[in-house]
């Protein structure tokens, strides 16, 4: 039976789910409902927008109930059914889906008519001076549980991912990122020492390395990640790893530093709220950065990056946070990642010749 809905109101909702490419614009993945709340307080700021959102359960109960669609977009009558869904979120089609479920408007709003925009945030502490691991394609994020204290949050936050055959086989390679969270506004302290880990190993369970140290960086302070890869043979074990990390964080504003202690417990099982690095991704994203550069000046500006990309180029590349992605920047970029192997030069179109 048709339902007649052009008396009613369409109301717009945001749908905070978990993060699906942590570490984009340096977002990681919450580990409280606090912290999600926090995430959608900063994006409201940043996107200047007065939509509404809908906070998800840490379980992700909205999230599983909508089909785990990475961009879904969803169309709801007044008495709760979805009378439109996507996978993957298509604003011409949700247009005509409004037209013909409410009827047409007598002024049709483009982007250019709303205030959203989003800004991205300068960086006042260095950035892109800890060259990226060479990493295998094949890692998925595996389940982990953070166990807090009631004095500190987690300024920085470890992620663990595992290669197919660890997961499928029982040997194989085990990623560990630490990453620090923007919502804290904090960076390393690297004379007070070096990001430490260590790996409580269960029986019958060998890795490469137990007590894992970050690098030496000559800045005194930095926001770039921190990243180890180690072997690992799990045999038959299913027992969970039990991982300490200890690290020294300032606040940029400099009110404090502390050296704090910070325990995980790890299943070697897939996380599928997990999301993807984009660290998996990028480069070859990146690798053909150049066909941007319309004037063949070097840089990016924001006016030649694509539509709707601007944030993602901007986010990533732009170190010193002038909203221009200069040459060294792009540079810098492609070396931290797969330290430069793995793709040609976007600058140079391949020709290695010109990098030396």
């Amino acid at each position: 039976m048709y339902r007649d809905y052009r008396d009613k109101d369409v109301q717009f909702y945001y749908v905070y789910k978990a993060i699906q490419h942590p570490e984009i614009n340096n977002f990681v993945s919450a580990f409280s409902i606090q912290e999600r709340v926090k995430h959608i307080a900063e994006a409201k700021r940043r996107m200047q927008t007065e939509i509404p959102w809908i906070c998800d359960s840490m379980d992700n109960q909205v999230k599983l109930a909508l089909g785990s669609a990475p961009n879904g977009e969803f169309v709801i009558d007044p008495e709760g059914k979805i009378v439109r869904k996507r996978f993957w979120s298509n604003p011409k089609q949700l247009r005509s889906d409004l037209v013909e479920l409410v009827g047409t408007v007598d002024k049709v709003t483009t982007v250019d008519d709303l205030p959203t925009k989003f800004s991205i945030e300068p960086k006042s502490v260095a950035s892109g001076v800890v060259p990226r691991l060479a990493l295998p394609g094949s890692l998925t994020p595996v389940k982990l549980t953070p166990h807090p204290d009631d004095e500190h949050p987690f300024f920085a936050k470890l992620r663990v991912e595992a290669t197919k055959s660890l997961l499928q086989e029982g040997k194989g390679q085990l990623y560990l990122g630490v990453n620090l969270d923007p919502l804290y506004k904090v960076h390393w302290n690297n004379p007070a020492g070096n990001v430490e880990i260590k790996i409580e190993a269960p029986e019958g369970v060998t890795f490469s390395e137990t007590a894992l140290k970050g690098p030496d960086v000559k800045e005194e302070a930095d926001i770039d990640p921190r990243q180890f890869l180690i072997d690992v043979d799990r045999g038959d074990s299913k027992e969970p790893i039990d991982i300490s990390l200890t690290y020294t964080a300032c606040d940029d504003a400099g009110t404090f530093c502390l050296t704090m202690t910070q325990k995980y417990t790890v299943e070697l099982e897939k996380n599928r709220h997990g999301g993807t690095r984009p660290g998996i991704f990028m480069p070859e994203m990146f690798a053909n950065v150049k066909r941007f550069d319309e004037n063949e000046d070097g840089n990016l500006t924001k006016d030649e990056l694509p539509v709707g990309e601007v944030t993602l180029y901007i986010g990533h590349m732009d170190f010193n946070g002038n909203e221009i992605i200069e040459q060294v920047e792009i540079e810098t970029f492609m070396k931290m990642f797969n330290n430069g192997r793995g793709f040609d030069s976007p600058l140079n179109d391949g020709d290695q010749s010109k990098q030396d």
